[in-house]
Formats: structure tokens, C-alpha cells, sequence
């Protein structure tokens, strides 16, 4: 889903998607440029391994956080937007809510802005009809504080129509865009910025997780 949402961004192949069983992001890769209908905009967008799998995945779900937690912390500049992907119908599991708890509410502490992303809506009508049908239960009884949400299909043609692109796929494109402009920092925050230093306190937190999450024993180091 998130390489995906990245070529969407970029209306051109430049990482990797899957659409495997298992996520085919292994580390995390940065993709910058300019958009054509944007030119006063420079994207730096990173995919990142999926927290979300499992050990039977590519990368296991241990790594994937420490993955994270190096790329955060050495990101030039700093970070102006968290984009949260999450396929439709699955935010409510408790994988989800850890993976949630860990990055906005525990690394980030909350003060980064977070848009959640929402993949697979190929055949709802409107686009944001789950996000219209479901944003009260996000927000009151799921607790999770996205900054705002985007309801999108990533499939660019079908097969009836193969050098047609699709309707859907267009608007979830302009409305992911102008979501993204909306909702960055003006100014990058940077690890160094927060109240603790991303290493040392990622590393403590990781370790009274790891037994919640099943983890083994890794190192940030």
C-alpha cells in the first residue's frame, strides 16, 4: 500500500509495489522530486518497511521499528508530515493500535502531524465514503488523533481499459496532493527538536514494548 500511495504521489513507477501476500519493502528508500501540476513543490518522501508485519513477512515487525526509529532520527532537516497507510477494514485491529501507540503517541509524542491514508476503496462512491461512514469511531472510540484522512484507489487502468486512466484514480491522486500541502509543517521538525533524543528514548520504550509486541532482542545501535 505505501509504495503504491508513493507512485500514486509521483504518477510514475518509482519504487517497488507489491501485491504479494507479504510486503516487499525492505528498507526504507527516499523519492524526491517535483510534481508537473506542482512545480513549486519539492516532495522528499520515504517508504518505509511495514510495521504491520508479520515475521513472515519480508522484514519482521522488530526490525521494521528499528528501521524506523534510525530513519526518523537521521532524516535531513527533520519531517514535515506523517502519512499513516492503512488498508480499508483494518484499523481496528490490535497490530494497528500498537503500531499507532508506538509512532504518534510515544516517539513523536504527539507533535507531529499525522494523515491517515486509507487504501483499497476501488468501488466506494464517493472516494471518502468509509472516512464519512467511520471518522466518529476513529476518532471517539479508537482514539486516534489523524490530523485527517484520505480514502483512495491506487489502481491507475483496469484491464477492460487499459489505456484509459481511471476516474478514481485521478481524484484520490489531487486529493492526496492537496492534503499533503495542507497538512506539512511549514518548517521541518527534527528528532533533535523533540524533548528527548530519538535514540535513547526510542531504545527505552522499545524495550518495555517488546514483550507486549513479541519482539526479540534488538538493537538501536
Amino acid at each position: 500500500g505505501k509504495s503504491a500511495l508513493i507512485n500514486q504521489i509521483f504518477d510514475k513507477n518509482v519504487v517497488e509495489a507489491s501485491n504479494r501476500a507479504v510486503e516487499c519493502t525492505t528498507i526504507s528508500a527516499k523519492v524526491s522530486g517535483t510534481l508537473k501540476e506542482y512545480p513549486h513543490l519539492k516532495f522528499n518522501v520515504y517508504d518505509t518497511a511495514g510495521l504491520s508485519e508479520s515475521d513472515d513477512g519480508s522484514v519482521p515487525t522488530a526490525h521494521a521499528f528499528v528501521q524506523l526509529v534510525k530513519l526518523a532520527y537521521f532524516i535531513p532537516n527533520g519531517i514535515n508530515l506523517l502519512i499513516c497507510c492503512a488498508e480499508k477494514g483494518l484499523l481496528s485491529g490490535e497490530r494497528f493500535k500498537i503500531n499507532y501507540r508506538i509512532v504518534i503517541k510515544e516517539l513523536c509524542e504527539q507533535r507531529m502531524p499525522c494523515l491517515l491514508v486509507v487504501t483499497k476503496c476501488d468501488d466506494d462512491h464517493p472516494l471518502d465514503s468509509w472516512w464519512n461512514e467511520n471518522k466518529d469511531v476513529v476518532r471517539n472510540q479508537l482514539k486516534f488523533e489523524f490530523i485527517d484522512c484520505v480514502c483512495v484507489s491506487t489502481l491507475k487502468t483496469n484491464r477492460r481499459r487499459p489505456d484509459e486512466i481511471l476516474e478514481d484514480y485521478t481524484e484520490s491522486r489531487g486529493n492526496l496532493i492537496e492534503a499533503i500541502s495542507k497538512y506539512s509543517l511549514s518548517e521541518p521538525m527534527s528528532m533533535d527538536s523533540w524533548k528527548r533524543t530519538a535514540r535513547s528514548y526510542a531504545q527505552s520504550f522499545f524495550n518495555r514494548t517488546r514483550q507486549l509486541l513479541g519482539f526479540e532482542e534488538n538493537s538501536l545501535r
